[in-house]
């Protein structure tokens, strides 16, 4: 997942699909892609910057020296509030099977917060108010014949994968007909947990350039000719990762989207793709984080789950970026 942030596939999603502005930039030897995010309040235009996927030295002189020059650079203007790097360097990896044991979540939020702690304090970054890199990952190696894939899920999920297969549920690629269906399937799963899809027409534009380019796919779960749930896939070198998905909720007793992993995990070994990546969870030992209840989900399916430094901030804007901050913190409360 985190070597995809700075492939030529996410690029060509940012740029040709999505319209965003973006630049480039050369940090510790390496030409790094970057987002920036505009918001526009009367004559002004504020500005957010961000990179995500990005390494860093084990250095922390080099670490300083690099940010100075980044600051120097984009603070030139007043209305620049922040640059954001999503950090990969692992803080560690482990069999998701050990995911739920105390001790190991334990080590593993340990080790995370000695990690914000020596950033903090080695150079002038903060941790992000925004998070918009996952902090883990859960990688699933697909060189297992399908048995042996349904008995290194928890016990749990595999009975659910086998419900659906006695059920007549079946997975399969996309065809056009099921291009309407599944995004306005999307959208009622998006709307229901409280996140945006993208527009129509990127959703249009996203699929043409996966498909032409075989640089992703989509896939079905379907029970008597009805979509139960989907989701869209990117290929990247060895790996496929999940970007997209929906389930139909009148199906929820069936398990539909346990099993079109499984059928997905079929589909990309017998493709010769060698992982599969659930793109992005919680980090562990931290249960009141936003993306426990997809972690949940995606740790049934085991696999190895991958621990990253994580998104801190570049202050270039003190007064903004704490306005900024502020805001962010109030609008959580009033949704809630």
């Amino acid at each position: 997942m985190y070597g995809l942030y700075q492939s030529k596939v996410w690029q060509r999603l940012q740029i040709e699909i999505y319209k965003k502005p973006h630049g480039f930039i050369t940090l510790f030897g390496k030409e790094y892609f970057y987002l920036i995010k505009q918001k526009k309040i009367w004559f002004l235009t504020f500005r957010e910057f961000q990179i995500m996927g990005i390494e860093f030295p084990d250095n922390w002189e080099e670490v300083r020296q690099e940010l100075k020059k980044v600051k120097r650079y984009f603070s030139k203007s007043r209305t620049n509030i922040f640059f954001q790097f999503g950090i990969i360097n692992e803080i560690t990896s482990f069999d998701n099977a050990r995911a739920r044991e105390e001790n190991v979540v334990w080590k593993v939020k340990q080790m995370r917060l000695h990690i914000r702690a020596t950033i903090q304090q080695e150079t002038p970054l903060k941790l992000s108010f925004k998070e918009n890199m996952p902090q883990s990952t859960i990688m699933v190696k697909l060189d297992k014949t399908d048995e042996e894939l349904l008995k290194e899920m928890n016990s749990g999920c595999a009975e659910r994968v086998k419900k659906a297969i006695r059920k007549g549920a079946q997975v399969r690629l996309w065809t056009p007909e099921d291009y309407e269906t599944f995004f306005k399937k999307w959208q009622t799963t998006a709307d229901g947990k409280g996140f945006h899809t993208v527009s129509k027409k990127q959703f249009d534009t996203l699929l043409k350039v996966i498909i032409e380019n075989k640089c992703g796919n989509m896939f079905i779960s379907e029970l008597n000719g009805e979509s139960i749930a989907g989701n869209i896939c990117l290929f990247h070198d060895d790996t496929i990762v999940y970007l997209y998905g929906f389930t139909d909720r009148k199906y929820t007793n069936l398990w539909g989207h346990h099993y079109l992993k499984y059928g997905m995990f079929e589909w990309a070994r017998d493709h010769g793709f060698e992982y599969c990546d659930l793109m992005g969870g919680a980090p562990t030992g931290f249960p009141e984080h936003p993306l426990a209840w997809v972690s949940k989900f995606k740790e049934s399916l085991w696999g190895m789950k991958r621990e990253f430094y994580g998104n801190y901030d570049l202050v270039l804007n003190p007064l903004l970026y704490y306005s900024f901050k502020l805001l962010t913190k109030i609008k959580k409360r009033l949704k809630r």
